[in-house]
């Protein structure tokens, strides 16, 4: 059998998605994978911290154009870091609280001017602690 060049990219296509899906965990249902835009529940597993480098939306989720906003923040804010995550797109996300708040969300690593300590550790579910 010969695979055409349309059949390899939509097999490639399907196994991004997929990989990108694994960082959430099983799904809880039948209906699919959990969406994508819903905050992981997470230890704190990173102790870092990034300054950002500009004017940026805080995410709902690990997707600059699938995710609502949480809240704006301004040039020199501090996001301590909880977990990260390399969405579908394998674009690299993390997880985290603004100083000085209890606001959490997602920021892409490319919204900070500088970063500080962290070990990037993955998300990984946790019953303890839900910040959805």
């Amino acid at each position: 059998m010969q695979w055409g060049t349309r059949t390899l990219g939509v097999l490639a296509a399907v196994g991004a998605v997929m990989a990108g899906t694994l960082v959430y965990g099983p799904a809880a249902s039948a209906a699919g994978p959990p969406h994508p835009c819903i905050a992981p529940a997470t230890s704190n597993l990173d102790g870092g911290y990034g300054v950002m480098k500009g004017s940026f939306n805080l995410k709902k989720g690990p997707y600059a154009d699938r995710c609502g906003n949480v809240t704006r923040l301004g040039r020199g804010r501090v996001i301590y870091f909880h977990c990260w995550t390399r969405n579908g797109r394998g674009n690299l996300w993390v997880y985290g609280r603004v100083k000085g708040t209890g606001t959490y969300g997602w920021m892409s690593v490319d919204n900070f001017g500088s970063i500080r300590h962290s070990n990037y550790e993955t998300c990984r579910p946790n019953a303890d602690r839900d910040h959805t």
